[in-house]
C-alpha cells in the first residue's frame, strides 16, 4: 500500500494510525507521499520530519500544495517500490 498524507493540522496523530491499522491488517506499506494541502500550515517541514521518523516506510515524495496531477507524478521517487 501506499498512503498520502495530507499535510496539515492532526496530520502526525491520523498518519501514525492509519499506518498501525494497515500493519494490523497483515498488509505492507510500501512507502508514502506527502501532500501539502494547506499552503498556510506552520512547520509543515517540521511535521514531514517528524513523519519520516515515525514511518518505517520510505517518503515517496512530497506534493506542493495546487498541483496538477500530470506535475505531481513526476516529483514521485518511485524507485524504492522496485
Amino acid at each position: 500500500m501506499i498512503l498520502v498524507v495530507g499535510v496539515r493540522l492532526g496530520c502526525i496523530n491520523h498518519a501514525r494510525l492509519t499506518v498501525r491499522a494497515i500493519e494490523a491488517d497483515g498488509c505492507t506499506l510500501a512507502g508514502w507521499i506527502a501532500n501539502r494541502v494547506d499552503p498556510e500550515m506552520p512547520l509543515a517541514d517540521e511535521n514531514i520530519a517528524t513523519l519520516r521518523q515515525h514511518i518505517g516506510a520510505p517518503l515517496l515524495g512530497v506534493l506542493p500544495h495546487g498541483l496538477a496531477p500530470a506535475e505531481a507524478a513526476r516529483l514521485l521517487d518511485l524507485a524504492p517500490l522496485a
